[in-house]
């Protein structure tokens, strides 16, 4: 009866989960909507070089793209009055995808200098208008008819004194205004891509600040996100060392965090920083260069026998030397490896879709989870890649993808920490029905019962004292100190009673093992382990911490007591030489650290450890705090 019930309530616990999971997962589709759709302003076609904006313009949207045919000079840097002039020569060009696109009627290089100009004509009074600047290859100066309203980098018709610069910008149009003309001037020479690549957007300024606000808060709830995801994965790993999965997923997520921080609204945190045009630029490509491989191994080591280790091996050591390529060419030539890699980008992408397909099949667990996830993820991924491309223009949505996987894993993660409960459960199942046979036995049997009983405990009280105890010096080892440890630490921050650790160690001890043999070392550390306990309060608690290196716990002890204590038991250590006949003349030296507010045990100890280091280092044979 009972294991009916707890087979029902483990099908209703898996219903329930699945339930809520995709009832999440559904809500990505108005998070979808809102940053791909709602947000995504209109386009106003420019005609050449001029664009009337009508009040119906913004009755669907308070934003308009300013697109179309925008007036171009090649090689030229004009000011607004030599453009208003006629000085120069002019052509069009679209107000998107930089000057390299493929729409444009002629074919310009990557490097290089222009200007771009837009008149624009208003059927009413510009009120509360403004600007929205996007990032712009790599370098631009932008004015609002004769004024110079934004700039990013240094643009100039001189590669020396060209500077690059990540500086997009909202800027307001002047109050009143009916016409008015936009000049660019842009010069590239750091970029593999120069020019506008995403249009001018016209706008209310209040809701040019708020679509700037929702992707800034998106990206930090996302980078929020991703960072407390890896803190959980590094727990795991610190409780299951010997699981590399966690690890490595914490490493893709922090290759992720890196790549949401580098996108273009969020640029502002690195422009100020010396060279950061270079520094985004090459940590954008970087997380993106080794987001592949890192994510193809965690899906190897999830399912291994599903991966070919040839082929990842391979993918390996191909992205290595694009991330390589990365990091030691100049940002001007990247755009040349960016085609290849995203090609197979999409390939490992389909792999990894395809071998844990296959995992499903095999019904390996959350293989069926993990795949939903990818798809997510990397149709998102497969969105952006084509965006960037100019295939399509949907927007970007790998942030969003992002969480799905995020979701997915954790799924998958808590999946399998509940079946080890429920393992432990069976096998505690088990053990009650064991342990019922034994009562039953020991009614019949009960003086063997006993007996076995004695043996029982015995040797579990020897098991205790070796887990606890260190056999050579009769003390407490690491692990049987650390529920005084964790007791001290309870009562402090309950009640404020202060204790102290002492770490005491032999100085030149390697050198007594190496002259008078390992014997004599051990006759060493059992006379000193003796003396300390000797030395010490019943209350305070002695053990070897490792090698020639003791701990000792002083309970409702202050610094200055600690250092009475230290150097009594320094003096008694080193009063007469020890290890007879031999006589081995021997010194300690000692670190002390006093708990402190938010202190931790190992900060704790590293106090006490960075005090003793001090006290070798200034001579040994002496005790610092």
């Amino acid at each position: 009866m009972a294991a009916l019930e707890k087979f029902h309530m483990a099908i209703w616990s898996k219903t329930l989960s699945i339930a809520l999971f995709s009832v999440t997962m559904l809500l990505f589709l108005p998070l979808i909507y809102h940053f791909g759709l709602a947000l995504k302003p209109a386009t106003k076609t420019a005609i050449n070089g001029h664009a009337t904006i009508e009040s119906a313009d913004f009755l669907q949207r308070k934003t308009l793209a300013l697109d179309g045919q925008w007036l171009f000079y090649w090689k030229q840097l004009l000011e607004p009055e030599q453009i208003q002039k006629s000085e120069g020569k002019s052509t069009f060009i679209q107000g998107h995808g930089g000057w390299q696109s493929s729409n444009n009627n002629q074919h310009y290089g990557a490097i290089g200098f222009a200007t771009y100009h837009l008149e624009v004509e208003l059927e009413f009074g510009a009120s509360n208008l403004a600007l929205q600047i996007p990032q712009i290859e790599s370098a631009y100066s932008v004015y609002i008819d004769k004024q110079l309203m934004a700039s990013g980098g240094a643009a100039s018709d001189t590669e020396l004194s060209g500077k690059p610069g990540y500086n997009t910008a909202i800027v307001r149009i002047p109050e009143g205004l009916k016409q008015f003309t936009i000049t660019i001037q842009v010069s590239n020479y750091h970029s593999s891509w120069g020019g506008l690549w995403a249009p001018i957007v016209l706008g209310d300024a209040d809701a040019l600040h708020t679509l700037q606000r929702d992707k800034v808060a998106l990206s930090l709830f996302i980078m929020g996100a991703l960072l407390i995801t890896a803190i959980h994965s590094l727990i795991q790993f610190f409780v299951r060392p010997t699981d590399n999965i966690p690890l490595v997923y914490t490493c893709l997520c922090l290759l992720l965090f890196l790549r949401e921080f580098t996108v273009e609204h969020m640029s502002f945190a690195l422009s100020s920083l010396a060279g950061g045009f270079v520094l985004i630029t090459k940590l954008n490509f970087l997380s993106f260069y080794a987001g592949i491989p890192i994510a193809l191994y965690f899906f190897h080591l999830s399912f291994s026998e599903e991966f070919h280790h040839k082929f990842c091996r391979f993918i390996y050591v191909l992205s290595m030397l694009f991330s390589a390529y990365i990091l030691f060419f100049p940002t001007r030539y990247f755009g040349v490896p960016l085609i290849m890699y995203e090609v197979i980008a999409v390939f490992v992408m389909l792999y990894i879709l395809q071998r844990v397909w296959v995992a499903t099949r095999h019904k390996q667990r959350g293989a069926g989870v993990l795949l939903i996830g990818s798809l997510i993820a990397f149709s998102f991924a497969l969105n952006d890649i084509l965006n960037a491309s100019g295939v399509i223009t949907t927007g970007r949505f790998f942030s969003l993808g992002i969480i799905g996987f995020i979701m997915s894993q954790s799924f998958v993660t808590n999946n399998r920490y509940n079946q080890l409960s429920s393992n432990n459960e069976t096998l505690t199942d088990k053990l009650k029905e064991r342990n019922a046979d034994l009562m039953l036995m020991s009614e019949l049997l009960e003086t063997k019962v006993e007996q076995r009983t004695r043996q029982l405990k015995l040797a579990n009280k020897e098991l205790k004292a070796l887990a606890n105890n260190d056999p050579l010096t009769n003390t407490y080892n690491r692990h049987g100190l650390q529920q005084y440890i964790q007791a001290a630490f309870e009562r402090y921050r309950r009640s404020q009673e202060c204790f102290c650790i002492l770490l005491i160690d032999y100085d030149h001890f390697k050198e007594i093992n190496d002259s008078y043999g390992h014997d004599v070392g051990d006759i060493v550390l059992i006379t000193g382990a003796d003396l300390i306990k000797s030395g010490i309060r019943e209350q305070d608690k002695l053990a070897r911490w490792g090698g020639e290196e003791f701990l000792v716990l002083l309970p409702n002890t202050d610094l200055k007591g600690a250092f009475e204590i230290a150097n009594k038991l320094k003096d008694a250590i080193c009063a007469y030489p020890i290890g007879q006949p031999v006589g081995v003349k021997v010194s300690v030296s000692g670190g002390i650290a006093e708990v402190q507010k938010d202190d931790t045990f190992e900060t704790l100890f590293k106090r006490a450890d960075d005090a003793l280091y001090q006290g070798k280092q200034n001579g040994r044979n002496q005790i610092r705090s």
